[in-house]
């Protein structure tokens, strides 16, 4: 089962086949029992209860059993947070008493004690919990790129020009976009993409590819599908057919 919010969207399920992938997405893993596979391109493999994975970092997840996967948006509130508190690393274990609060939620739904739509309100609370610190603390040493981070937050439902946040920042095009590549160590476009793709769900999810791919600005649905892979590292195919529950915030 799928659900979406704008800054982040999580999978429940087991992950019995996979394929080596990445994605923009930072991804947190996490399941009741240490038997997650997490294997690197290179060649080193991982077990545990719960993994951070980087952004663009090729990976494949294994996990027999329920597991709770979620991608965040980097350039989300969110998302900084988890930048600096693990930014250096393609992947790691997740701080115990973040990874206990998500653990004990997917328990809960998974001896049925709440049902689908609860796991995911509850998982949004404890993700917004978890992104405070980010917004009292200025981490990047930079008002200006705070700023455009709050900005994206509270502005999702519209796609702003490189020029429009540079000019709310207060510097130049190209100033901007070196500053952001700075502080936050990611693309400042890709969050253009994000939002598209997050705007995207609903209609997909009573659409088809094609028609979608064309109502959102995409050239065929060759375009939208590679686009929503490196986006999410998944096929719009793949969640269309696992009834996914879409939410457009």
């Amino acid at each position: 089962m799928f659900h979406f919010d704008k800054n982040f969207g999580l999978f429940v399920g087991d992950l019995t086949t996979n394929e080596f992938h990445k994605h923009y997405a930072l991804q947190i893993s996490v399941s009741e029992k240490p038997n997650m596979n997490l294997a690197s391109k290179d060649g080193t493999e991982k077990s545990g209860d719960s993994f951070f994975v980087s952004s663009r970092v090729e990976h494949k997840l294994l996990s027999p059993k329920t597991q709770l996967t979620i991608l965040i948006n980097p350039l989300s509130s969110l998302g900084h947070q988890l930048y600096i508190n693990y930014g250096e690393l393609n992947v790691s274990i997740l701080e115990t008493g973040f990874k206990n609060k998500l653990v004990s939620i997917l328990s809960k739904f998974n001896t049925s004690e709440i049902n689908f739509k609860e796991l995911c309100t509850l998982v949004t609370d404890t993700l917004n919990e978890y992104q405070c610190s980010c917004k009292i603390e200025n981490h990047s040493n930079d008002d200006r790129i705070i700023k455009a981070l709050e900005f994206f937050d509270d502005n999702f439902e519209k796609v702003y020009s490189l020029e429009e946040i540079a000019e709310i920042c207060c510097l130049s095009p190209s100033r901007f976009l070196h500053l952001f590549k700075e502080k936050t160590g990611l693309n400042f476009r890709r969050y253009q993409l994000w939002n598209k793709m997050i705007k995207s769900l609903p209609f997909l999810s009573v659409n088809s590819i094609t028609d979608t791919a064309h109502m959102f600005g995409f050239t065929d649905s060759s375009h939208y599908t590679r686009t929503f892979k490196e986006t999410f590292g998944l096929t719009p195919k793949f969640m269309v057919q696992k009834n996914s529950q879409f939410i457009q915030v």
